[in-house]
């Protein structure tokens, strides 16, 4: 009996060997998920006679576990519930790592199903449990049974296969999943990237490559690179040479030439390593120069923004070639600059030709001009082309107007820091012109040509300093506008022309001086010149007067015209220490007879201001009424709470020269106070009674020593 009990016990092991050989035949030759969880489940309640069962799968990086596939068992009853890892039946799987028999009814959440008996395996990933197959209720002819050790071995082994299959199949899923998110990134890269393989055959290529080098994606993968940029040998130096170093290679400005397509590129090649930094190919990244917010953010240092935008709209007319139409053309030069730029350090030159043309070309953009190039100190502006409104002409004389005025505001800048002013004349015309891009394929300019281009420039030669002539043909087109007024000038003879040119000059409002404008830059050259070393002759002297001249002014009645120069004066009167402070008021004068004179100030403003200044010197001597109050407003500090503190500066700064006992510098206080007269009314009533307060202090100090 023994020996037939072993052979039918074999005869048993036989069959489960040869049913699982089958299932694990079956099970490796599936490529999804689903169907393979679901084949696992219907042939494992096949072997093991389970009426029913279910397949729980994990959740991507999660505890939670999902239904995965399921047999012959309502899964409604189970919807909602959240089957962890950590709890109940799956988390005793999870510790055991076994097939285990179960009483349904133990579980609350299985116990929803209704069976009675249960079997459950673990699927496992090396030492993760990746998901647990459950079968339900086995069969026999005594009816629903619980499940046999036996059994409980079958599902095991059926589930160690499963999850070789799953895992294997889960790992194909992640590197599909991984290459296309790899796919997807490189597609959407702006820059065109390819790669080569060992042997030099591109083997990856994007969309941005693709059109770059505007050949069929078919066509370039699989080839060598040598065959796809046979016309562009630099390119594969540049690969080759980047194989031989095993270091990245890059070049700027590259043009390519591929299948009747030629763009500019920023080019980098690198190496492309194994996991072991091996070489394994090379990966070539290619930046198009033609991009359209690269082109845009170039073109508009050049041309105004409406300008570049509606170049963009039509790429044709980005190509050489060019075109016949109506535009107005502005030349403005620099009178006299080649002379003054021979007194000139040469980084003098160009900062000043900078900050000359940041004013005039941020006006030019402002009415949409095309700065067509800067010729020297000229400019050549366009107007109307490439594309036209009706407003071009009066654009170009709105520019010239708004040039001459901000350039004398400008120069007063300049000439308060003692620079030569710039002064330019302007030539606009109006007339047919040939406008587009003339060049090569490596450089092209937009531009216009013609003789009304060559009559704008020669009108700019016959303008003198601070005009603005302009022929017949453009102020005919700008006559009717109230805003321009113009003066017939004698027509004059141009290089070119038989006859006479009709001209005439547009009239301009030239800005009145601008005091606060003055105030400011006089600060500043004062900030940046003063001598350091001075503690009372300084910037906050310097505005003590400027507010207290000012206060002065209001009490005294004085009309706000005069409180401007009177406060100039007060700006002025001590910028003489910057060069000869023994005679600082005379240089102070002088330097405010030079600038004023160059900025075109009234003769009789200046012999006013000029006279204040000197009025200040020790002993004061005024002669009118505004010098006494910029007199007054010098020394308020004499009759005030603050007289300590400025005292005490102006002695250092005498010290400078002359070291003083303390003796000696309340000597210097009693002779100073005791000529010192107070001149206006206004200061008088608020100052005096303060005044002799210190100077009684001072004599007392006196009488002690």
């Amino acid at each position: 009996m023994a020996s037939e009990f072993n052979i039918n016990d074999l005869q048993l092991k036989y069959l489960e060997l040869e049913t699982l050989l089958d299932i694990t035949n079956e099970l490796n030759s599936f490529d999804q998920i689903s169907v393979l969880l679901q084949e696992i489940l219907v042939k494992s309640c096949g072997v093991l006679n389970a009426s029913s069962g279910i397949i729980l799968i994990e959740d991507d990086n999660s505890d939670v576990l999902h239904i995965g596939a399921d047999f012959n068992i309502d899964i409604s009853v189970l919807k909602g519930l959240i089957f962890n890892k950590r709890k109940g039946i799956i988390s005793e799987i999870n510790e055991s790592r076994k097939a285990l028999n179960i009483k349904i009814e133990d579980d609350s959440f299985l116990s929803k199903t209704r069976c009675k008996f249960g079997l459950i395996a673990p699927f496992l990933d090396k030492k993760n449990l990746v998901g647990v197959i459950i079968v339900f209720d086995k069969e026999s002819r005594q009816g629903l049974s619980p499940f046999h050790d036996s059994d409980a071995n079958m599902l095991s082994a059926i589930a160690t296969q499963a999850s070789v299959a799953y895992n294997n199949i889960k790992l194909i899923e992640n590197i599909k999943e991984a290459k296309t998110f790899n796919d997807n990134v490189m597609q959407s890269i702006v820059t065109g990237v390819f790669t080569t393989n060992l042997m030099g055959e591109i083997n990856h290529i994007n969309r941005a490559a693709i059109a770059i080098i505007n050949l069929d994606k078919e066509y370039v993968l699989g080839n060598h690179y040598e065959y796809v940029f046979e016309s562009n040998e630099f390119i594969t130096q540049l690969i080759t040479k980047c194989e031989l170093e095993s270091a990245t290679i890059s070049e700027s400005q590259i043009l390519l030439e591929c299948n009747g397509k030629s763009t500019t590129v920023n080019i980098s090649v690198s190496p492309l390593m194994n996991d072991y930094n091996e070489p394994i190919g090379s990966v070539v990244a290619m930046e198009d120069l033609s991009n359209l917010d690269k082109l845009k953010s170039t073109f508009k240092k050049y041309v105004s923004k409406q300008i570049v935008d509606q170049l963009l709209e039509n790429d044709e007319m980005l190509n050489l070639g060019g075109q016949e139409q109506e535009a107005t053309i502005l030349f403005s030069d620099i009178r006299g600059f080649t002379s003054m730029s021979e007194t000139m350090a040469p980084n003098e030159v160009v900062e000043t030709l900078n900050d000359y043309f940041n004013l005039m070309i941020e006006i030019i953009f402002k009415y949409n001009g095309t700065l067509d190039k800067i010729i020297g100190d000229a400019l050549m502006v366009i107007y109307g082309a490439p594309n036209s409104i009706e407003q071009d002409t009066e654009n170009s004389v709105l520019t010239a107007i708004e040039m001459q005025e901000k350039l004398i505001q400008f120069n007063q800048d300049r000439i308060i820091n003692l620079k030569q002013p710039i002064k330019i004349g302007i030539g606009i015309n109006r007339g047919k012109v040939i406008s587009g891009n003339i060049g090569s394929k490596q450089q092209m300019n937009f531009t216009v040509i013609g003789d009304s281009v060559n009559l704008a420039s020669r009108l700019c030669s016959v303008a003198a300093a601070n005009e603005i002539i302009v022929s017949d043909a453009v102020w005919k087109k700008v006559k009717h506008l109230k805003s321009f007024k113009s003066k017939k000038l004698t027509p004059v003879k141009v290089k070119g022309k038989v006859k006479p040119i009709e001209i005439k000059e547009i009239q301009y409002n030239r800005p009145e001086f601008q005091y606060e404008l003055a105030y400011e830059k006089i600060e500043q050259f004062l900030l940046l010149n003063l001598p350091q070393q001075y503690t009372y002759h300084t910037i906050e002297h310097i505005r003590d007067v400027v507010i207290q001249s000012e206060r002065i002014a209001k009490k005294e009645k004085i009309e706000k015209s005069i409180i401007q120069d009177i406060k100039l004066a007060a700006w002025l009167h001590d910028v003489g220490y910057i060069w000869e402070p023994q005679r600082h008021e005379v240089r102070g004068a002088e330097y405010a007879t030079a600038i004023l004179n160059e900025m075109k100030f009234p003769k009789s403003k200046i012999s006013l201001i000029t006279g204040m200044i000197m009025a200040t010197k020790i002993p004061q001597s005024p002669k009118n009424h505004y010098e006494q109050i910029i007199c007054d407003a010098d020394l308020d500090y004499l009759g005030r709470d603050d007289y300590d503190t400025n005292s005490n500066n102006l002695l250092q700064e005498i010290e400078l020269v002359k070291k003083l006992t303390p003796k000696e510098r309340l000597q210097i206080q009693e002779k100073f106070l005791k000529a010192h007269t107070y001149f206006t009314t206004t200061s008088q009533k608020l100052r005096n009674q303060n005044k002799n307060i210190v100077l009684n202090k001072i004599q007392q100090q006196l009488k002690n020593k």
